[in-house]
């Protein structure tokens, strides 16, 4: 799939492509996702939490990325017979994931599209244009990718940062207080709904492999995440303080709401979300074509191999992902099904963790084993 095989990202382009990714999977449902889980007003609180827990991971798998530079995570548990087995395992189950995630990000931006922009037009045809579009995209391969999402992210904080800036001014951070008044409870339970999000840090077990074995160091892309982590706090801690709780929890995308709020010149320019979701569109599209091209990875490396039928795999692909985009009938089903994938990607990570870790430490033990044997020979 990549033109260039031998590109080599840099810590800066790694480290952008990460924000990008992650802000384009969580940006419109974060704060609706937090009032809903956490039901009080320390959502903020739960960012942090999750925040600190994904830094760390990145930390965990910077460190286990030095047992198998220039490779990727599959490509590692791929050697030896039975790797090769454990390899096509784990290739399935990520090819599950972000089917389903490519899947949910489509419908959540149909349902934005035909809120804001173009209600008159079918959900069905708004997904079949920005999935042919992504595969275009996806064609690129890492580093037309890692282009894009050089493109777009400024864009993107821009508009981010100016829907917070601009609504200061009308913010009651009144409705943030009593802070923990139901404990700590409520807001362990709300860890898991920027986990969603923030699991989407397996991006790294895919592009690290095209770093130079110089730079893994997780301070950089922790530096990174930390920006991350400070823009889905200051967002959901804006929400809260225009909407409220109450009104959080049932607006449906409440990132565009806060668009609508804006208000310049005496009145004279107002209802930026159009524009708002024009650039959310922007995040939205490098987030889904980084997914696909990663299934496109797993799909060739683990079961394909041979150029026989490569040309039809991304149509094959294509097509699951329409369907199953529609499976849900409701934000509340989306919702659910965004839960689901929030818990299910952190046990990802963690399964992950463990699959490599021990596959080194094993392979380690043999390899020392042989080199204790040759020298008694």
């Amino acid at each position: 799939m990549d033109r260039k095989k031998n590109y080599q990202i840099s810590p800066i382009e790694m480290g952008i492509s990460l924000v990008s990714l992650i802000l384009g999977i969580g940006i419109l449902t974060v704060p609706r996702g937090l009032a809903n889980a956490v039901g009080t007003t320390d959502g903020w609180i739960s960012i942090l939490i999750a925040g600190i827990i994904t830094m760390f991971a990145i930390y965990l798998y910077t460190r286990l990325q030095q047992n198998y530079p220039q490779k990727t995570y599959l490509q590692y548990i791929a050697e030896g017979k039975v790797g090769k087995w454990g390899a096509k395992l784990i290739g399935l189950i990520f090819i599950f994931y972000f089917l389903t995630l490519v899947s949910l990000q489509s419908r959540l931006l149909a349902m934005a599209v035909k809120m804001y922009l173009i209600d008159q037009t079918p959900s069905e045809v708004v997904v079949a244009i920005i999935l042919l579009v992504i595969t275009y995209a996806a064609s690129k391969g890492v580093q037309g990718i890692v282009h894009i999402h050089l493109m777009f992210t400024p864009f993107i904080f821009f508009a981010l940062f100016s829907v917070i800036i601009f609504n200061l001014g009308e913010a009651d951070f009144g409705r943030l207080s009593p802070v923990m008044s139901e404990g700590i409870g409520p807001i362990i339970e709300g860890v898991l709904a920027p986990m969603f999000s923030f699991a989407g840090i397996i991006l790294l077990f895919f592009f690290m492999s095209h770093m130079e074995v110089s730079t893994y160091r997780p301070l950089s892309l922790n530096l990174y995440m930390l920006i991350i982590i400070l823009t889905f706090t200051f967002l959901t801690i804006t929400t809260y303080a225009i909407f409220g709780l109450e009104m959080t929890k049932v607006i449906t995308f409440p990132s565009i709401e806060l668009a609508k709020e804006i208000e310049l010149i005496g009145a004279f320019i107002e209802r930026l979300e159009s524009l708002f979701l024009t650039v959310y569109i922007m995040a939205i599209f490098t987030t889904m074509a980084n997914i696909l091209l990663i299934i496109h990875k797993v799909v060739y490396e683990q079961f394909i191999g041979t150029q026989k039928h490569r040309s039809s795999i991304p149509a094959i692909i294509l097509f699951v992902i329409f369907l199953a985009a529609f499976i849900p009938d409701s934000i509340t089903e989306l919702e659910s099904l965004g839960n689901f994938l929030a818990i299910f990607g952190v046990g990802l990570l963690i399964f992950l963790f463990i699959i490599g870790f021990l596959t080194v430490w094993l392979r380690n033990k043999r390899n020392n084993s042989s080199v204790e044997k040759s020298s008694q020979m």
